[in-house]
């Protein structure tokens, strides 16, 4: 009685795999949210789940993980990190980024921990309520498509509704991702600001 549904999963599988092989994204074509509204949009994100193209290690897979943006007083943001730290589970890590606003509302230059290492990122998706799919380009290939990676899918809770996560995965289709390769973040406890490691990275 399982061989059914079983075989729908694979199908569907299949499907997402022929479609994200037989799509092509560049970047100077995608598109930002609609009219999107900084304001609207900050405060804390969970994330939900995420992709990228190159290798990730067992321990490196994001737990209790958050994103929050605030305004800063010269119009830009602060991106704080919050997640589990993987050497030691019954602590967190916390770091911080500036992201710089551009010309082109939703379509931010992140500073990754103010390193000088900017990539775009760039909020192609989001209700503000609910989620929020976001692509992240750290650099291209010769034909301007996207050589590094990352793909948030971002909540303003925990969990996503199957509903939502349907309008989500549609998206990331439009991407030419295959939703079946992202990884689940998963979560245990809030890695809320007493359970900060003292070795905080920044």
């Amino acid at each position: 009685m399982f061989r059914l549904p079983l075989a729908m999963v694979s199908l569907s599988c299949l499907f997402q795999s022929l479609v994200a092989s037989n799509c092509t994204l560049r970047v100077d074509s995608l598109q930002a949210k609609a009219n999107f509204s900084t304001d609207m949009y900050v405060g804390q994100w969970y994330g939900i789940k995420w992709f990228t193209n190159r290798y990730v290690a067992p321990e490196q897979i994001y737990r209790d993980f958050t994103q929050e943006l605030s305004r800063r007083q010269d119009g830009n943001l602060t991106m704080t990190y919050h997640g589990r730290d993987p050497v030691n589970s019954q602590e967190c890590i916390q770091f911080y980024s500036t992201v710089y606003l551009t010309d082109t509302p939703g379509k931010f230059r992140l500073d990754f921990q103010d390193h000088g290492n900017f990539v775009d990122y760039w909020v192609v998706k989001t209700d503000y309520t609910n989620y929020s799919v976001v692509y992240e380009c750290s650099k291209l290939n010769d034909d301007n498509t996207c050589k590094k990676i990352i793909t948030w899918v971002f909540s303003r809770h925990q969990t996503l509704p199957e509903s939502l996560m349907a309008e989500v995965d549609h998206v990331i289709e439009n991407l030419c991702l295959n939703e079946t390769q992202f990884y689940t973040t998963t979560y245990s406890k809030s890695c809320s600001d007493s359970t900060i490691a003292e070795s905080v990275l920044g």
